[in-house]
């Protein structure tokens, strides 16, 4: 049976509130996640800043899933 999650590697977006007269720093460009995603419905379930934690994380949800 083929795999139903995969890594991928996509740029980090961090979101940050900020109060009246605060300094917004921005994320370094370059900078990437390694998510991990079901391969049809692109849902993610899983953010590592580390690629061998989600290719750990994608191979137990792999096998969760084969009967």
């Amino acid at each position: 049976m083929a795999n139903e999650y995969e890594v991928r590697e996509v740029p980090k977006v961090v979101v940050q509130g900020i109060r009246s007269g605060e300094i917004v720093r921005g994320v370094p460009m370059q900078q990437t996640w390694f998510v991990v995603e079901h391969i049809k419905t692109r849902q993610r379930f899983g953010e590592h800043d580390e690629e061998a934690d989600a290719i750990t994380e994608c191979e137990n949800r792999n096998k969760k899933e084969r009967p």
